[in-house]
């Protein structure tokens, strides 16, 4: 064979970008589920076992208030009978902060939800933590204590959860550090309520039988109300949260949360017993006075792992995706998915090997798009309408699909939706 002169080189490499720019975008097709869900449910999430079956929790409204906390529990989820996990007037809801049902290593499962905190003299946010244990599919569940109780009443919320090895991980945002000023204006109403101090990242893990065998801060100063995303690589678990870069030497006492300051998204790992330095993800510089509630969502396969979030950097909200090949250890320059002004609340799926599918919020419609680590990034796609402030639910990645549920917004009530996204 000759050898290539430059000329044909190049004419190779047009030929190449040539049939590179003719080929159609990828297009998710979407095929619809019956939902099992009455309307009115909300705060729909996902989780996966290793038998195969899927978990879909939920809340319903009770008819005077709170909800009733609910899952459905099989490969068929249209046709599974829900169970009742907790039926209480003191079930809090709010829409970027998920409830959910995740696996104990063994096969037991281990649900977690809030409750408003009744000793929190007047704190409109104090939430606590409850859980409750199921070793029969479901069909019973069994208390087990609060992971922070005895501590100081306050927020407990935006918890994420994972299983790796022989143990249980549960991390939230804590408002243990903080504390609240209540500040009566006339009858009796809030006038300028304060809070003073930090929220922190704090971390808790459970053996198969719900024994709790650790309870740590794992981060003590961070953005305060942002959901947070946990998933487990070749390496160890990973938790991603909007941190709250804070000056050398700052003491959780010492935050306020008005002062502006950079929010950007950052990552830790479980290694060795041990979390290690929150690195970021990606310097987006965004410098804000006050917390966005918007989170990140991640996705791990092996060393494999995808990282999605929103910022309102440069007064352009957006949002990107960040591709790493080694555990979450080093990232790719992240690629700007979305089409418009964006809203975020964001999910992410791992369906290939350095592929995944997105799910975000813009003008008031739920988005999903598929993109690749190489930088090619598929059509947006509608889902349809969403809620205003609506976080999305982590989606499953199942044979170079994804299994996604979602709240869609029409007349006025919220319908949750479940389909499966295909490129």
């Amino acid at each position: 064979m000759g050898v290539l002169t430059q000329s044909r080189v190049g004419l190779f490499t047009l030929i190449a970008l040539c049939w590179s720019c003719s080929r159609p975008a990828r297009e998710l097709h979407i095929s619809r589920l019956n939902s099992p869900l009455p309307i009115g449910s909300v705060v729909p999430q996902l989780s996966s076992r290793t038998d195969g079956r899927v978990v879909l929790s939920w809340l319903e409204p009770r008819p005077d208030k709170g909800y009733r906390f609910r899952a459905a529990i099989g490969r068929d989820l249209q046709s599974e009978p829900p169970v009742t996990i907790d039926d209480s007037p003191d079930i809090t809801m709010f829409s970027a902060n998920l409830p959910g049902v995740a696996e104990l290593p063994g096969g037991a499962m281990m649900a977690y939800w809030e409750r408003a905190d009744p000793k929190a003299n007047d704190d409109p946010y104090a939430t606590s933590i409850h859980l409750a244990r199921s070793e029969d599919n479901g069909k019973s569940w069994a208390p087990i204590p609060s992971p922070h109780a005895g501590g100081r009443p306050g927020m407990h919320s935006f918890l994420s959860a994972f299983t790796g090895g022989s143990e249980f991980g549960l991390v939230w945002l804590d408002a243990q550090n903080q504390r609240h000023i209540h500040k009566a204006g006339a009858n009796g109403s809030a006038s300028g309520d304060e809070y003073l101090g930090a929220v922190g990242l704090r971390y808790a893990s459970f053996l198969s039988d719900g024994r709790q065998v650790a309870d740590s801060f794992i981060d003590p100063i961070t953005c305060e109300c942002c959901p947070t995303s946990a998933a487990v690589t070749s390496r160890g678990p990973i938790v991603v949260y909007r941190n709250r870069v804070a000056p050398p030497g700052a003491r959780p006492e010492d935050i306020r949360y008005e002062t502006a300051t950079v929010r950007d998204i950052y990552l830790t790992r479980l290694e060795n017993s041990h979390w290690s330095e929150p690195n970021r993800v990606y310097a987006d510089n965004w410098v804000i006075n006050g917390c966005p509630d918007n989170g990140p969502a991640v996705d791990a396969s092996g060393n494999d792992v995808v990282v999605a979030w929103w910022t309102g950097g440069g007064d352009q909200p957006h949002v990107s995706v960040a591709f790493s090949k080694d555990s979450g250890t080093t990232f790719g320059r992240p690629m700007r998915i979305s089409t418009k002004r964006a809203e975020g609340q964001v999910t992410v799926a791992l369906v290939d090997h350095g592929a995944a599918i997105v799910g975000w919020l813009e003008e008031h419609q739920t988005l999903a798009r598929w993109v690749d680590s190489g930088g090619a990034v598929g059509l947006a796609t509608s889902l349809g309408p969403a809620p205003n402030h609506t976080r999305i639910p982590k989606w499953i990645g199942q044979d170079g699909r994804v299994l996604a549920v979602w709240n869609e917004s029409a007349d006025g009530q919220r319908t949750v939706r479940i389909g499966r996204l295909t490129p």
